[in-house]
C-alpha cells in the first residue's frame, strides 16, 4: 500500500511528500480531476495485474534543482516497484523550468529502455505541453507505457484511458515565395554555366600544355644531334638509377603513429533508479 507520511521531500514547490498518497500526485495542478481519477484507476490495476508500480508527480518549480536529481531522490525515497523487482517507473513534470523526467528501476530498463522513453516523451508529452494540454499530454504517455507492460507482462489492462486524445494539429507547412524559388532556379542555372565553361578552360589549358611539351622536346632533340649526334656505344653507367634507393625509402610500419582508438561507449542506467529519459517543451 502507498501510505501518505506527514514528512516532507525535497525542496519543489509544493513540497512532496514521503511517501506518494496516490499514484497520481497533481502539485501543480495541470490535470483535470476527471482525467486523474481515470489515471490513479488504469495505474491501479497495473500493479495488481503486473505488480509493476507507475507514478505520475508534477510540481510547480524545482527552485533549483535539476529535473534528474529531483526525480532520482524521490524515486529512491518512494522506494518504487517490488522488492527484489525494481520495477518501478516515475514520470515528473516541472511547470515552470518546463521540463519533464522517465525515471525506471532495473527491473523495467529492459522493458522501457531509455530511447523508447525518450521518443515517447518527444511524440507524447511534448506537443500537448507545447498548447498548454498537459493532462492529455500525461495521459497519452501513460497509455503507450501501459500498452508496453500489459505486452511485457501478457496480461489485459480493461481500465483504459476512455477519454478521447487528439493530438495536436501540426503547424502549417512553410510556403515558399515564388520570388525565392525563381532565385533558386535561377542560380542553379548560372552555377551550371560556370561548371561547364570552368571545364572547358581546363581542358583548353591541358592541351596547350600538352603541345608545348611537345615542342620542347623537339628542340632539345636538335640540339642534342647538332652537338655529336648519337653513339650507339653510348655508356648508361653515368646515367643510371636505382631503385634500391635505401636514403629516401619510406616504411609503412610506422609504430609511432599507431592509433589507440577507443571504441568504447558507455550507455545509461543509474544507480537505483536504473535509467530514464528526461525533456523539455
Amino acid at each position: 500500500m502507498l501510505v501518505m507520511l506527514p514528512a516532507m521531500l525535497r525542496a519543489s514547490t509544493p513540497p512532496v511528500p514521503s511517501s506518494p498518497p496516490e499514484r497520481v500526485i497533481d502539485l501543480a495542478n495541470i490535470i483535470e480531476p476527471a482525467l486523474e481519477a481515470q489515471l490513479v484507476a488504469s495505474l491501479r490495476e497495473l500493479e495488481e495485474k503486473t505488480t509493476a508500480q507507475m507514478v505520475i508527480l508534477t510540481v510547480a518549480a524545482l527552485n533549483g534543482e535539476t529535473i534528474e536529481a529531483f526525480s532520482l531522490h524521490t524515486f529512491e525515497q518512494w522506494k518504487l516497484g517490488q522488492k527484489d523487482k525494481d520495477n518501478g517507473l516515475l514520470l515528473t513534470v516541472a511547470l515552470k523550468e518546463r521540463k519533464y523526467r522517465f525515471e525506471t528501476g532495473y527491473g523495467l530498463e529492459s522493458v522501457l529502455p531509455d530511447s523508447f522513453l525518450g521518443s515517447l516523451g518527444r511524440e507524447k508529452l511534448v506537443p500537448f505541453f507545447k498548447e498548454g494540454k498537459y493532462g492529455e499530454g500525461v495521459a497519452a504517455a501513460t497509455k503507450e507505457v501501459l500498452a508496453v507492460l500489459a505486452k511485457h507482462y501478457n496480461v489485459q489492462l480493461g481500465s483504459s484511458i476512455p477519454l478521447q486524445l487528439h493530438r495536436p494539429k501540426a503547424p502549417p507547412a512553410r510556403i515558399t515565395s515564388n520570388y525565392s524559388k525563381e532565385w533558386a532556379w535561377q542560380f542553379i542555372f548560372y552555377f551550371g554555366v560556370f561548371l561547364f565553361f570552368a571545364a572547358v578552360a581546363a581542358v583548353v589549358i591541358l592541351t596547350i600544355v600538352e603541345k608545348l611539351g611537345m615542342i620542347a622536346g623537339k628542340i632539345a632533340g636538335k640540339l642534342g644531334m647538332t652537338s655529336g649526334g648519337y653513339s650507339n656505344n653510348r655508356s648508361h653507367s653515368s646515367s643510371s638509377w636505382s631503385s634500391s634507393d635505401s636514403s629516401s625509402s619510406w616504411s609503412s610500419s610506422d609504430s609511432s603513429s599507431s592509433s589507440s582508438s577507443d571504441s568504447g561507449f558507455s550507455g545509461g542506467g543509474g544507480d537505483s533508479g536504473g535509467g530514464g529519459a528526461s525533456g523539455d517543451w
